[in-house]
């Protein structure tokens, strides 16, 4: 039983059958040499991708340090640049440039401090009543840069009609009022008891969410008199 093996028979149409006798011992090494060879390709394949990874890895990296040593050059040599400037000016001349800079820097700064100082609260906040209109049930919503506002407009003079005109300013936290681009037509009035308005505006450019306080609204009679006006901070109106 130790010397049997395997018959291995090729046979062709014009040719006699070729017999040959291999070891058991043999055909075993053949199919653990092929999948060693497998193994070795999957390995050398896994490899050779890794390697081209690491590679563009690394040359993307290279290109930007290349990048970053290019600006850093062209920086380097505007202070240089700077230097021989500042080398070439006396020194009174640049202390006299420097303080008149800081002078500039200083009043803006107190023209800035007394605009903000200018803001009149009373006429942000002044609450107008004239009893002919009332308001009810003021409800916003804000939606990114959208405003969503509804309200009840009431007629407070039972003898007559009443029409005019309704209109939002935007308060910001630090006092200014900004006034909202609405559509007319939504704000147009002409009751006789009551009336449900509705309208959407946006913020204005360059303005955020956070950054605005509140609505104030102002309804004008057909004469253009205010018939009543209020401000309202958006954390007792936000829905």
């Amino acid at each position: 039983m130790s010397d049997s093996k395997y018959s291995v028979l090729f046979m062709r149409d014009d040719r006699d059958v070729t017999r040959y006798r291999v070891s058991p011992f043999w055909l075993k090494m053949f199919v653990f040499s092929q999948i060693l060879l497998f193994l070795c390709a999957a390995g050398g394949l896994y490899m050779g991708v890794r390697g081209f990874k690491i590679n563009m890895d690394l040359h993307s990296e290279n290109k930007s340090l290349e990048q970053r040593l290019v600006d850093a050059e062209v920086r380097l040599e505007r202070l240089g640049n700077m230097e021989k400037i500042l080398q070439s000016y006396d020194p009174a001349e640049l202390q006299s440039l420097l303080s008149a800079a800081t002078t500039e820097v200083e009043q803006q700064d107190q023209d800035k401090q007394e605009k903000q100082e200018s803001v009149d609260l009373n006429k942000i906040f002044t609450r107008v009543d004239t009893r002919q209109v009332g308001v009810e049930n003021m409800q916003a919503r804000i939606t990114k840069r959208k405003i969503s506002v509804s309200f009840e407009l009431n007629n407070l003079q039972a003898s007559k009609s009443m029409a005019g005109q309704a209109n939002f300013f935007f308060v910001k936290k630090d006092g200014a009022t900004v006034t909202a681009k609405t559509n007319k037509s939504d704000l147009a009035f002409q009751i006789q008891r009551f009336k449900r308005i509705q309208t959407s505006f946006l913020l204005p450019d360059g303005v955020d969410k956070k950054d605005v306080f509140g609505l104030r609204l102002e309804i004008k009679g057909t004469d253009g008199d205010v018939l009543f006006a209020e401000t309202y901070p958006f954390y007792h109106i936000l829905a």
